[in-house]
């Protein structure tokens, strides 16, 4: 994939365990969150694997990810994916954002994006989130989709994040640790009855 930095995209090698681990997740039909798209890697997998009747929104902040995201997108004649150019945070409004390199992330200074706030795009099925950091911000503008505990959650945890797996236990979710920094978290089926 242009743009990827990672040559393992078009190699299919690239998280290949955590892809693994994803897919038996995702059904047909299915709406997912890919929060941190970049160039789309996951985001054309979870189009893939939602299909026609499924639906993708990919929030990436980077604009020169964003474009390359809009060209995979159109390269792959994809229909089911809404892009949302704005970095994922507790509150909609702006954000300094650096991304001058392969990693982007929310900063203290640097170019001024666009935020949202996750629960302002109803409750998915599935949202796989890697934002360098900021994902506790993120499930902080989630409140209303984990008070939900219907979503199953792919989580790339940085050290800014530590508070994110206590957040997910006290609001009704199982976690496994797919690696020391990665996690999967799922309703717990009483959490799960209890939010119908």
């Amino acid at each position: 994939m242009v743009g990827a930095g990672q040559h393992g995209c078009w190699l299919g090698s690239y998280e290949k365990v955590h892809i693994a681990q994803i897919v038996p997740l995702i059904h047909s039909g299915m709406i997912a969150f890919d929060v941190g798209a970049h160039s789309g890697y996951y985001t054309l997998l979870l189009s893939r694997l939602v299909g026609k009747g499924g639906k993708v929104i990919a929030f990436e902040a980077s604009r020169l990810n964003a474009d390359n995201l809009r060209r995979h997108l159109e390269i792959n004649r994809v229909c089911n994916v809404e892009v949302v150019e704005a970095a994922v945070t507790d509150r909609a409004g702006t954000a300094h954002f650096h991304d001058e390199s392969y990693l982007s992330r929310l900063s203290k200074t640097g170019r001024v994006v666009q935020t949202v706030r996750l629960d302002d795009f109803g409750v998915p099925d599935f949202i796989k989130i890697d934002i360098e950091g900021a994902e506790t911000l993120a499930l902080k503008g989630a409140r209303d989709i984990l008070k939900a505990v219907k979503t199953t959650w792919f989580l790339a945890l940085h050290e800014e994040a530590s508070e994110c797996p206590d957040m997910l236990m006290r609001n009704g979710y199982s976690i496994k640790w797919t690696s020391p920094c990665d996690l999967i978290a799922a309703p717990n089926k009483a959490a799960s009855r209890m939010g119908q």
